[in-house]
């Protein structure tokens, strides 16, 4: 039976998106650090055309991407709606800034920015940790890969990520982050 609502030929135009998503980041990126100066639109453009490109020649990244855009899309319309309410409520727009980014407004980037390296460390282990639990990597030879005894690699993961070693390097790495951030205070 027909359905009205089939989405499954947009998959075969997803490397178009991922095109034009990586272009609109990469460019907008460049427009807004304006590392090679500024009035460098078409300079600008050329990069990221080139950039976006490249990216979806190689079949990895583009599968990488695909994994990070739905979850891109959510982060979206999370801050939307984080800074919609507040708006609807009658707070002002530096109000709201100060509110979730302190004095600085640096804190709201931090997380953004984590929440990023997460995406693509949760990425790169979906793509690549099957593959280096049996050693196999794609371009590479690896003789042998140290793991931690069993065929199930989101249990390997889970064994070293709460191996108590890492546990106290982690919280050892803590203990200094907290430290050398009280120590510097004003």
């Amino acid at each position: 039976m027909a359905n009205p609502i089939n989405v499954a030929l947009l998959d075969k135009f997803s490397v178009i998106f991922i095109a034009i998503f990586l272009f609109a980041i990469v460019f907008g990126i460049l427009e807004l650090v304006k590392l090679f100066g500024s009035d460098k639109k078409n300079l600008h453009a050329i990069i990221a055309a080139i950039i976006a490109l490249i990216a979806i020649i190689n079949q990895d990244m583009t599968a990488m991407v695909k994994m990070w855009l739905p979850w891109i899309a959510l982060m979206i319309v999370f801050f939307f709606f984080m800074f919609a309410i507040p708006l609807f409520m009658g707070l002002k727009r530096d109000e709201i800034l100060t509110a979730i980014g302190g004095p600085k407004r640096l804190s709201a980037v931090w997380w953004v920015l984590g929440a990023m390296i997460f995406l693509v460390v949760y990425s790169l282990g979906n793509l690549y940790g099957e593959g280096l639990l049996h050693g196999e990597v794609s371009g590479a030879n690896v003789t042998q890969v140290n793991v931690t005894a069993g065929e199930s690699f989101k249990g390997n993961v889970f064994n070293t990520v709460f191996n108590p070693k890492v546990l106290g390097l982690f919280f050892l790495m803590l203990l200094v982050m907290l430290a050398i951030t009280y120590l510097t205070r004003d």
